[in-house]
């Protein structure tokens, strides 16, 4: 017998309570004693943020960006070439570039002949290493998680990286993406594909829409992908016009990465920075402005019916503003927002004591 090796009794497994027996599906009950256990450094397709061999999570609003932001990640690994999350990070090239690998990816949202082939090409990939099956093929019906099929095209192609999007287009009929349980022993195949194939995976999910929620709740579609997720990442959008953020909010091999600032600039990545805030922060700030948003609005059209008759003090302004229950910073921000806009300005007169005063400002009309 191997050292290590603990051999049972060949009797044990089938005695039952009562004395009954049971013929056991599986004979051999030999186990692994963690003395001669190897122990293993996790490997990274991008480093810090998608660990080789396991499932990655991506989840975010509609209109976040999430599908330029897996065909870019695409891009990268079909290509060899860095990945834009590591575009600010201070990592030697060679730990930034790898040997273009083979990517598989299924999407029941939008066709690689409208959308994901011009995508895929704009952001760099190899498009000679990108395979896929399109939704209107009726094969694309058999690819669920626990499928033979998915196993198959696995087996055949050996793929570096994998993207499924939704996850709910790919859980089999048969189960509720409610059913904890039933989610996991779905899902559950993934991790053993990942170390036979070699195959990284990337699932895609929604974001929950409700307002003041972050983080693990976020995620839309099923609570148990969080936790068989060794990664995950989530997109939304931040106040700044333009900018865009994903957030890593869990990691099973080390700290968190940062989060990630980008743009997208005609179907293309641009990566503006990395940022110390997280989704938490992102989702308040954006829930706040929406609660302002409506007050703002009705201080704006204060201000302008009260110069409809000529310049005025902004301290006689300030004042009836608070009798009219609007506060000091939703003024503000109101006043901010017209002079930006062009429809009032501001000067001082005088010395000791100064005034200031604000009107409207004319704008040219000709016949």
């Amino acid at each position: 017998m191997k050292p290590g090796i603990i051999k049972p009794e060949p009797e044990a497994w089938e005695k039952l309570k009562g004395g009954k027996t049971k013929k056991a599906t599986c004979t051999n009950l030999d186990m692994v004693t963690m003395d001669t256990a190897s122990e293993k450094d996790p490997h990274w397709l991008i480093t810090d943020y998608m660990p080789r061999y396991q499932i990655t999570s991506l989840a975010g609003d509609g209109g976040s960006g999430k599908t330029t932001v897996w065909c870019a990640i695409a891009a990268a690994v079909s290509s060899g070439k860095p990945c834009f999350l590591l575009d600010g990070k201070n990592i030697p090239i060679e730990f930034k570039e790898g040997e273009p690998q083979k990517v598989m990816f299924f999407s029941a949202e939008d066709s690689f002949e409208y959308t994901l082939k011009r995508r895929l090409r704009k952001n760099g990939a190899n498009l000679k290493n990108i395979i896929s099956i399109d939704i209107a093929d009726e094969r694309f019906q058999e690819i669920k998680f626990n499928s033979p099929f998915l196993d198959s095209l696995l087996d055949k192609y050996r793929p570096g990286l994998c993207v499924l999007d939704p996850i709910q287009a790919f859980v089999p009929p048969d189960i509720r993406m409610g059913d904890r349980n039933a989610m996991r022993a779905c899902l559950s195949p993934l991790i053993g594909y990942g170390e036979k194939y070699g195959t990284t995976f990337l699932i895609i999910e929604h974001a929950n829409k409700q307002s003041g929620v972050w983080g693990r709740k976020r995620i839309a579609d099923s609570a148990d992908i969080w936790d068989i997720s060794r990664s995950v990442i989530l997109a939304g959008e931040t106040n700044e016009p333009g900018i865009r953020y994903l957030s890593h909010e869990k990691s099973n091999y080390g700290m968190t990465g940062k989060t990630i600032l980008y743009g997208i600039d005609d179907e293309i990545i641009q990566f503006k920075g990395y940022s110390e805030k997280k989704d938490k922060d992102f989702v308040t700030e954006v829930d706040y402005s929406a609660r302002q948003a409506p007050q703002r609005e009705d201080a704006k059209e204060f201000i302008l019916d009260f110069l409809k008759d000529g310049e005025k003090e902004i301290s006689e302004l300030d004042e009836l503003a608070q009798a009219m229950n609007i506060s000091k910073n939703t003024l503000g921000r109101a006043k901010s927002d017209l002079r930006n806009e062009g429809k009032v300005k501001s000067w001082s007169r005088g010395f000791n004591p100064k005034k200031w005063y604000i009107a409207l400002i004319a704008t040219d009309k000709k016949d």
